[in-house]
């Protein structure tokens, strides 16, 4: 409708819409302003679960309308009580709609009065509909008919749970597609790409001798509702993943996407990759972005390392390093696409079992023994994983995931990995649950920080 993304929007695109006399229609709807009634939380409640349950679109408070059509730019409070009134608007979606609605709401000031603002609520179809309104304690359901929020019967509320139950199933198929929906697969996690990765172990690192494992760490996440969202041939976009080059962790400036990007037909992706003594290039690691916003992070060689003495091991501390950059990206990357709905975490380790885990900072053990691929001489006395693969699933709503949101997830998924070699805390974490970043000094320099 805008022509850009709403978060580029300004008080002259507003007053566009009064110029153009623009009719409220089932994507648009106007407010004059909210002053925090009760019956103003019912009727914003109903507005916006009904959009979300039909095909999405806009409420733009603080525009005066006329028989259905924008005749001022009038703006609302900034305030509602002791709440910014964006907030509270949040906070009445929280309370009366299930399962919630996500919003970001954009506020644009008024240069013409400091008190008051416009208020910009894109509301995407969900893939979660239908959403009920539980206000006044009646639940009802309702959809965009015309320019108005009506009541949705029996066969419009079983099309939105079918349809809602249809986006769940394409996303199982597209992780089926990518190998990532059972660990008991043999090809678990490998697609050509990733399979590169997985293969590199031999090439650049010293294994024990008759080792034939190719371990790998993929990290992913997908959107519940799978359509076409990124402009992978965007130069704005790849201007913004070239900004992305590095990014913050613990006040250290880490390497990510310091590598050359290329588009295929589906995705754009950036690979990193070593010359070997005859000058060929062998991957290391990827990150790729899918039209469909579904994105893949695969890590292999570079986290494993051979010891004489312990064999082949996997750095926890640089594993959950890189799980956490790759959190905080997909997080900018997702607020780029305007995407605010649900995702799903997936991260898997493949190919891992006879591999001891290494890295624990100041818990570190000292360890002596011969060689870990020896089953008869006590495998169970290191941390070494009994099983060939792991996987772990989480969803989120990627709107509500902040800083302290993202260290929780990583905290979490390092404690699952740990479990899977069998130790029962994450030692990269100390006892007041702070990362040991001092482990992180090889981490830099292989990545190139």
């Amino acid at each position: 409708m805008f022509g850009k993304l709403i978060s580029q929007l300004t008080e002259e695109d507003i007053q566009t819409l009064v110029d153009n006399n623009e009719k409220e229609s089932s994507i648009l709807e106007y407010k004059q302003e909210l002053s925090g009634t009760e019956p103003e939380k019912k009727e914003i409640s109903k507005d916006v679960s009904a959009m979300a349950n039909s095909e999405g679109g806009y409420l733009i408070i603080g525009v005066q309308e006329q028989d259905g059509r924008a005749s001022a730019v009038v703006g609302t409070p900034k305030r509602i009580g002791r709440q910014p009134t964006e907030e509270w608007l949040e906070s009445v979606l929280i309370s009366n709609v299930r399962p919630r609605i996500t919003i970001k709401p954009k506020v644009i000031d008024i240069a013409s009065d400091p008190d008051r603002v416009v208020i910009i609520v894109h509301i995407p179809q969900s893939p979660r509909r239908p959403h009920m309104v539980v206000a006044d304690g009646r639940n009802a359901y309702y959809k965009r008919h015309n320019y108005q929020s009506a009541y949705a019967d029996e066969h419009d509320v079983r099309s939105m749970f079918l349809e809602s139950k249809t986006s769940i199933d394409e996303m199982k198929e597209f992780l089926r597609g990518r190998n990532l929906d059972d660990q008991k697969k043999e090809n678990f996690a490998l697609t050509p790409l990733s399979e590169d990765i997985a293969n590199t172990l031999i090439k650049i690192r010293e294994v024990p001798e008759g080792y034939q494992g190719k371990p790998f760490v993929l990290f992913a996440s997908c959107p519940r509702y799978l359509e076409e969202r990124v402009d992978i041939a965007s130069a704005d976009f790849r201007e913004w993943l070239n900004q992305r080059d590095q990014i913050d962790l613990f006040g250290l400036n880490i390497d990510f996407l310091d590598y050359n990007k290329e588009i295929t037909s589906d995705s754009i992706r950036s690979i990193k990759a070593y010359p070997d003594e005859e000058g060929n290039r062998i991957p290391i690691r990827y990150i790729e972005v899918f039209r469909n916003g579904y994105i893949e992070n695969g890590l292999g060689a570079e986290f494993m390392w051979s010891h004489k003495e312990l064999g082949l091991m996997l750095q926890i501390a640089w594993f959950t390093a890189a799980f956490w950059l790759f959190m905080k990206f997909i997080k900018d990357t997702y607020a780029k696409l305007d995407y605010l709905d649900e995702i799903s975490i997936i991260v898997t380790l493949s190919d891992i079992k006879g591999i001891t885990l290494h890295g624990f900072g100041n818990k570190n053990e000292k360890i002596k023994w011969t060689n870990p691929y020896d089953f008869s001489r006590g495998l169970d006395r290191l941390p070494t994983a009994k099983q060939k693969n792991f996987r772990f699933e989480k969803n989120i709503i990627i709107s509500e995931l902040g800083e302290q949101e993202i260290e929780d997830i990583v905290k979490d998924v390092a404690l699952r990995v740990s479990n899977a070699f069998g130790e029962t805390i994450a030692k990269c974490f100390d006892d007041n649950g702070h990362f040991d970043r001092n482990q992180l000094g090889g981490f830099r320099n292989i990545r190139g920080g």
